[in-house]
């Protein structure tokens, strides 16, 4: 009877060893977890930003205006050291007067090199990058010749020649499209231009006459050289109040307010 009893202790062990383990279930196929891409390998001159459409007409309105304001800054900075140096070095009425023509030329061009950057803009081509060097290295010699009508007046009249063939070639290359739809604003910049050339032409005229006469007569140097400061003076005067009302005009045209002299 008591051998037929089963012991539950035992009972429970051999159910206990005779259950079935079972491993853990695991996917039928296994992902590897992606991880941080590898940084691309560094290439010498890499770029910056791609070329597009955009970035080059960006790019060009970025570079234009800046180029030609430095070029024309650091070339007329050399001309007012010579001329300062020049000016102090033989001081005379003339000399004086001769000095501060020369330095309001030196305003003059940089201020219609800062009036054009502002009307018009364009991708800079070798022509553009040439006319500053050569207007403004007609800038330098006179600083040499002060007190010396002939030469002084002489080197002015080159410097008009080479504003007025400047001014030709902006109104030759200026076309429409820079102003939109506004075509009359396109007429105001080109006869802006027109009559700026014809001032620095008759400047040139004037002061070569002036030069040419002082060479012809000895005994007047100085009569001479106070006439082509005046004519220099006088054409300078007609080249600002020109520029200033007819920059008014188109910035009135934009609806932007820019009265002369503001």
């Amino acid at each position: 009877m008591a051998a037929e009893l089963s012991d539950p202790i035992r009972t429970r062990r051999r159910r206990r060893s005779t259950t079935t383990s079972y491993a853990p279930s695991t996917p039928r196929h296994s992902y590897a977890i992606p991880g941080d891409p590898a940084p691309p390998a560094v290439v010498r001159g890499e770029a910056i930003e791609a070329l597009t459409h955009d970035v080059l007409v960006r790019r060009s309105l970025e570079v234009s205006p800046n180029g030609f304001i430095t070029i024309v800054s650091i070339i007329q900075g050399v001309a007012l050291a010579l001329l300062a140096e020049n000016t102090f070095d033989k001081p005379s009425l003339l000399v004086a007067l001769q000095s501060i023509a020369l330095l309001l030329v030196f305003v003059c061009v940089f201020y219609w090199y800062l009036t054009l950057s502002v009307l018009i803009r364009w991708a800079p081509s070798f022509m553009d990058c040439f006319l500053p060097f050569a207007i403004g290295g007609l800038e330098i010699p006179p600083a040499y010749f002060l007190g010396n009508a002939r030469a002084w007046n002489l080197w002015l009249a080159m410097l008009w020649s080479g504003l007025a063939v400047g001014l030709w070639i902006t109104k030759k290359w200026t076309p429409p499209s820079h102003f939109g739809e506004a075509r009359d604003a396109h007429r105001m910049f080109i006869d802006l231009a027109r009559e700026l050339q014809m001032i620095a032409g008759v400047g040139a005229l004037a002061a070569g006459f002036c030069g040419i006469f002082a060479y012809l007569d000895w005994t007047h140097q100085f009569f001479w050289g106070m006439a082509g400061v005046f004519a220099v003076l006088t054409t300078i005067t007609f080249v600002v109040l020109r520029t200033e009302r007819g920059s008014s005009r188109i910035h009135t045209r934009f609806g932007v307010s820019r009265p002369p002299f503001n």
